[in-house]
């Protein structure tokens, strides 16, 4: 399995670093630092400067990189069996994708600022763009993973959800541990005016669906808790993902493209956007499908 852990100076990267660790032996790790220079504030200069400018800004983040990066492979080669690193300039999140897509990575692993919904939509993020742009999953560390006691995964029947299983039970990333399988099932306006039993009927089926996918996941050593329930499902994920104190939230997404991505949302994004947990989001129209 290949890993693209991509890292900038911030503790953000350390953290998903850290988190990696987590991760079972035998995965080779690619480190991947960009050095953005646009993205560095500069002052207004006139165009026969700004090439001497971005000059010494190159040689300074060089130096920066030289200073951390050694320090985090250090921190990785006792736990995997090939870690290298790779320093690139350009765009940040162009570089993360062309690299995740070239060397056929099976997980993008990337630490978040924590951008507010309104920031991540109007400005970008690195980590916003990388989960709905990569072509495999992308796990998001929010917070600090000693360890990987309990996962929750939100399914539903949608192509992003068989995918996110499958990652989860064929990838053998984590030692298999405690999983919470949710469901919910959302409540449609006037719910009160339906019948009970068309009610009673939902639930069953997605009882019966989550039976299935306890049996897949428990064939690999997890112990599954099957859970059904109603309401919003972002609502409903980062509530229970809070009250259980899960360690990782694993989530497909249903593959919006362009703008249906960006302004009509998901439940993906909105989870990944207001939880504190680390979260695994798996594409279901990536057209990769890990470890194929």
């Amino acid at each position: 399995m290949k890993v693209l852990l991509a890292v900038d100076t911030s503790p953000y990267a350390e953290q998903a670093a850290h988190a990696l660790t987590k991760c079972v032996p035998g995965v080779e790790v690619e480190i991947l630092h960009v050095l953005d220079l646009e993205a560095t504030p500069h002052p207004h200069l006139s165009a026969a400067l700004i090439e001497d400018y971005h000059r010494k800004l190159r040689s300074a983040l060089h130096e920066e990189a030289n200073r951390f990066l050694p320090r985090l492979q250090a921190l990785l080669v006792p736990f995997f069996r090939n870690v290298c690193v790779s320093v690139r300039e350009g765009r940040t999140a162009e570089l993360i994708l062309d690299t995740a897509t070239s060397t056929r990575s099976d997980l993008i692993v990337l630490g978040s600022r924590g951008l507010s919904e309104i920031q991540s939509l109007l400005l970008g993020s690195v980590s916003y763009r990388v989960v709905h742009e990569a072509k495999c999953p992308v796990l998001v560390v929010k917070n600090e993973l000693p360890t990987i006691r309990k996962i929750l995964l939100a399914v539903d029947r949608s192509e992003g959800a068989e995918q996110a299983i499958r990652f989860l039970a064929d990838q053998a990333l984590y030692p298999p541990c405690p999983v919470i399988a949710l469901t919910v099932c959302p409540l449609p306006p006037f719910a009160d005016l339906l019948p009970e039993s068309a009610r009673q009927r939902g639930h069953a089926s997605a009882l019966e669906y989550l039976r299935g996918v306890a049996d897949r996941l428990s064939a690999r050593g997890f112990a599954v808790e099957p859970q059904v329930m109603e309401g919003d499902p972002a609502a409903v994920i980062l509530t229970l993902a809070e009250k259980e104190r899960v360690d990782l939230i694993v989530t497909g997404t249903r593959g919006l493209h362009g703008l249906k991505r960006r302004l009509l949302g998901s439940v993906s994004r909105k989870v990944m956007i207001h939880t504190t947990k680390s979260v695994l989001i798996v594409h279901g129209d990536s057209g990769h499908v890990a470890g194929a």
